[in-house]
């Protein structure tokens, strides 16, 4: 069979015009690029939109489905929180000059996400000055203003603003009274209050808003209405968080036993971040508890937190020691020399229990009060119980302290980090005035000052920096004996010169910490020689200062008084005295003072003078016959003068007869 030849038979291509075939291209292009879109590859149909956009320059609608399909997949990777890719994306936008209002805010998103909360401010701040809801960006700003910038003024505006939108918002109310009280303490009480009190109202089992209002209640001391809110704290299923906050307001009414049991629930606390306490700790078999009996046990002290609960609950060793078998101490390395010096009389162990030693229980020195069934009336050594040896006192005066008779005031104004909840640290310009004050010297016992502060003081103020010398706390307390008095902010210097019983003043702001259960009175209870001072009103430093300068003042003038009376030779301006109460200037006295002085040079001068002279006569050439004639006549009589005085006074005096005294009567 003859095979069949079959040839591929092409007809005759169509040729259209040129415009209409890019039109069809141009159609499935757009076709493309938005399925690849609606699919989610976004990074092909971008690459078609681009190349189009390009070609068709002047197509405004085709600019528009591109940009609407930018903002969706910057929004999606938004929601998927892949922050920088959404905000490259928004970048693009920006550069084709769109103005979409929700293009700033959702950048300004991504670069608070990123850790960028300045920048992404100009971006809410941007969206604004544009957005017709502007009640939704008010959200943002309030959070990012307390959140990350910690300006609480501004993100109270913008919660306020919230509210005229949102008035039925428990978290917004929450939010203001919560910031009303973190930042401005006792000022606006009335709007703390009522702002925790609607949102109790609007969110009843809320247990956060129940513990905040309950807090600020008890913080203004309106203890019979803070006690119904923590009582209904008590039926929302309370975290350990709640229960320590709890144990502090108790303590703050006095009620040691309830207040300090409440405080053990610091260990076990949800926000406890890594490293607060001691390891050994978290070992509930030898940490103790209520049910532990110490007859006979080998106790051990272990510190906490700070150097100042260190220093305030170790005055309880006593007590402990007539619980037990034996005590031994585990203390933090810098009050290691301090403690060993006080004659504590047991084992003391720096930062750590060593290896190998046998024990029946720990305490943490917190629990102190708790296990000693203390309370504000029994607190043991309130007038003092550590000590430093006297020959470190003297060393560290002849090395630091100046050698004169100035009133030497000590002073810190700073804490740790963990006191900033209640401003409780001064700054360090409103002691300026302490410097000005004549005849008194200050030393700073400030170790760390992270914001320079001692660095900005006027060069006209005059005062000592010690903290570099403070290798430990001995030396801490060797510096304080040598001050007459110590004036200080709530801190562990505070509490070390209340434990060695040196003349203090501690300034407190206007809310003070949990454990300082009277601020009014002539000591903080704790402390017999530290007289409390507080401020009126938050942060008004001013005030407790000028009342500390009047009570130096008075004991420079009983330190003056004392000192004249001992030192000074009957008849002297010093042996006069000098009421502290007599209405007489500091600078009078110093000028009195002066005066004696320089009559006393005066004095030396002229003896130094005869020396001079005498020493002269003896190698002075002969002077002229009439001069010395002169000279001659009034030595003769000078002479015969001193002769009838001496001849007067050496004669016995004769008894007159009887009959010579019946003459003369």
């Amino acid at each position: 069979m003859a095979q069949v030849s079959r040839k591929l038979i092409v007809g005759k291509p169509i040729t259209l015009p040129e415009e209409v075939n890019d039109d069809l291209i141009f159609d499935i292009d757009v076709a493309l690029a938005e399925e690849y879109c609606k699919n989610k590859e976004f990074e092909k149909g971008f690459e078609i939109y681009e190349r189009l956009v390009r070609k068709a320059f002047g197509d405004i609608e085709l600019k528009n489905r591109y940009m609407r399909q930018m903002k969706t997949y910057a929004d999606t990777l938004l929601k998927e929180k892949k922050y920088a890719k959404a905000l490259e994306q928004y970048k693009k936008l920006l550069r084709q000059n769109v103005t979409d209002p929700y293009i700033f805010k959702n950048a300004a998103v991504c670069l608070n996400e990123m850790g960028q909360p300045i920048r992404a401010l100009r971006f809410f701040e941007k969206y604004e000055e544009n957005a017709y809801d502007k009640e939704e960006v008010y959200k943002y700003l309030a959070d990012i203003y307390y959140e990350n910038i910690k300006d609480y003024e501004k993100a109270i505006d913008y919660y306020e603003k919230m509210i005229e939108k949102y008035g039925d918002n428990a978290h917004i109310y929450n939010m203001l009274g919560h910031l009303y009280s973190t930042y401005y303490q006792d000022k606006y009480m009335d709007k703390q209050i009522y702002y925790l009190k609607k949102a109790a109202e609007l969110e009843p089992n809320n247990r956060i808003i129940i513990k905040n209002i309950a807090y600020v209640l008890g913080k203004f001391r309106q203890f019979e209405e803070a006690d119904k809110y923590y009582a209904r704290l008590q039926q929302l299923n309370p975290s350990h968080s709640d229960l320590h906050s709890y144990g502090g307001y108790l303590v703050s009414k006095r009620d040691f036993e309830n207040g300090f049991r409440f405080l053990m629930h610091r260990f076990s606390k949800e926000d406890l971040q890594e490293g607060a306490f001691p390891l050994i700790f978290l070992n509930k078999k030898v940490r103790w508890n209520e049910k532990m009996d110490l007859s006979g046990k080998h106790v051990i002290l272990h510190f906490e937190q700070g150097f100042g609960d260190s220093i305030m609950f170790i005055r309880y060793l006593d007590e402990i020691k007539k619980m037990s078998g034996k005590v031994s101490i585990v203390i933090q390395r810098p009050l290691l020399e301090l403690f060993a010096g006080s004659d504590l009389g047991c084992d003391i162990y720096p930062d750590d229990i060593p290896m190998g030693l046998k024990y029946d229980v720990i305490i943490p020195m917190m629990d102190l009060p708790l296990v000693c069934h203390s309370t504000p009336e029994t607190i043991p050594h309130p007038e003092g119980y550590l000590k430093v040896d006297q020959k470190y006192i003297d060393e560290f005066r002849e090395q630091y302290i100046h050698k004169n008779d100035k009133f030497k005031i000590g002073v810190a104004y700073e804490g740790s980090i963990m006191g900033k909840e209640t401003d409780r640290d001064i700054p360090f310009k409103f002691m300026y005035p302490l410097m000005e004050l004549p005849g008194v010297e200050i030393y700073s016992f400030q170790v760390s000052d992270p914001s320079n502060q001692m660095d900005r003081v006027p060069t006209n103020l005059q005062f000592i920096r010690l903290g570099d010398k403070l290798k430990n706390f001995r030396d801490t307390a060797a510096g304080l004996k040598c001050m007459d008095m110590f004036i200080s902010s709530d801190n562990g210097v505070m509490n070390l010169a209340g434990s060695l019983g040196i003349p203090s003043i501690c300034l407190f702001n206007t809310i003070s910490e949990w454990r300082w259960i009277d601020t009014q009175g002539d000591d903080v209870v704790w402390y017999k020689s530290v007289k409390p001072l507080q401020c009126p009103t938050s942060r008004a430093w001013d005030i407790p200062v000028r009342q500390a300068i009047e009570i130096v003042e008075k004991r420079q003038l009983e330190k003056l008084n004392n000192t004249l009376k001992l030192s000074a030779p009957r008849g002297s301006i010093k042996a006069k005295n000098i009421s502290p109460n007599a209405a007489v200037s500091l600078e009078a006295i110093a000028d009195l003072l002066n005066e004696e002085e320089e009559a006393k040079n005066e004095v030396k001068k002229g003896a130094k003078g005869a020396k001079k002279t005498t020493a002269k006569k003896s190698t002075t050439k002969k002077v002229s016959s009439k001069t010395t004639g002169t000279r001659t006549k009034a030595t003769a009589k000078t002479a015969e003068k001193k002769s009838r005085t001496r001849n007067s006074e050496s004669k016995p005096v004769k008894k007159p007869s009887s009959r010579t005294k019946k003459k003369e009567e």
